[in-house]
């Protein structure tokens, strides 16, 4: 797929690099209306969905979720991580990672069309470092 926004490996109006792992890239969300809100990219090459990896790369996969995750989980301490996989509406490979915390409004709930939160950009520079370091 040649136009597939998610083989870019730069950010975009939608989320900026925190790191790259091993076959993914973390970015944090631009939309922060859970703070942490990150998607990892599948960066090893276009696949649409997970049963078109191998085993080594499925791997290799999950180890850069769970990795990601852990580093979410230690730069903002929420109360439960949602993790998302559809690929529906962009055929690329990558995991949203939802942070969601008791006072959130919807707790308990699946998120919904709750207003869009832009954090100011060192607001925004300040947690992705945060969570970059959480990585290392």
């Amino acid at each position: 797929m040649t136009d597939c926004g998610l083989c870019r490996p730069a950010g975009d109006e939608y989320r900026r690099p925190i790191a790259g792992l091993a076959v993914s890239t973390l970015f944090l969300k631009r939309d922060q209306r859970y703070r942490g809100a990150c998607v990892l990219v599948y960066a090893a090459g276009h696949v649409a969905s997970i049963d078109r990896l191998s085993a080594d790369a499925f791997d290799a996969a999950m180890r850069d979720l769970h990795r990601a995750a852990r580093a979410v989980v230690a730069a903002v301490a929420p109360d439960h991580v949602n993790y998302l996989s559809l690929g529906n509406v962009v055929p690329h490979l990558h995991w949203h990672i939802v942070p969601r915390y008791r006072d959130d409004g919807r707790w308990g709930r699946a998120t919904g069309d709750e207003p869009e939160v832009r954090l100011p950009d060192a607001e925004a520079d300040a947690l992705a470092a945060a969570i970059g370091r959480a990585l290392a």
